[in-house]
């Protein structure tokens, strides 16, 4: 009933899937990790790392997609692949904010949408970060400036019909909003007095 070459076909896909998809794991995890401590070497000033190591993520994606997503477009929906963009969009974004650049799509590269939005979602957290140690140092400039790059990523993502683990990054993000706007007024206040 069955045509044998039928079955040899779909082991063979099933085979070729299932062990591009574990290498893809196994990378977007380091994709992830250079991303995360690019972020960190942000936050420490060290922008020389911070963009060495947002060049290596960039790089492994694109080897990714090369290697994997060309080949099976299925495998952009992989949940690893996924968390890993979104890192590697909020550094690439922590990085171009911080450097008084637009944010804009990354080019040659393949990226979900849904890292995309969750990136940006998980920058404003970024910027609250770095406003509360710029606010502690007595750097209010920056402050006031990434609270309006806040403002500004809110207003255009409140226009989605976000749902589901979107929706809760977005929830997160409207309360770093708040936060950095509590840390503006205190600025506000103190200078005041």
């Amino acid at each position: 009933m069955l045509n044998k070459d039928l079955i040899k076909y779909l082991r063979g896909r099933h085979g070729d899937f299932i062990k591009s998809r574990r290498m893809l794991i196994k990378e977007s995890g380091e994709i992830l990790s250079l991303s995360k401590r690019a972020i960190f070497s942000f936050h420490r000033n060290d922008f020389k790392q911070g963009e060495d190591l947002i060049k290596k993520a960039e790089d492994g994606l694109s080897s990714v997609q090369k290697r994997f997503i060309e080949k099976d477009i299925s495998l952009l929906q992989e949940g690893s692949l996924k968390a890993a963009q979104e890192e590697f969009i909020e550094a690439k974004f922590f990085s171009l904010v911080l450097t008084d650049k637009n944010l804009d799509r990354i080019k040659d590269i393949e990226i979900n949408y849904e890292s995309y939005i969750g990136g940006l979602c998980d920058l404003t957290g970024e910027l609250t970060r770095k406003s509360v140690n710029l606010a502690a140092s007595g750097n209010f400039d920056k402050v006031f400036y990434y609270k309006e790059a806040i403002e500004e990523i809110i207003g255009e993502i409140i226009q989605f019909d976000l749902v589901g683990y979107l929706r809760v990054k977005y929830d997160q993000a409207k309360n770093n909003l708040r936060k950095i706007e509590k840390i503006c007024y205190d600025i506000k206040m103190r200078e005041q007095e």
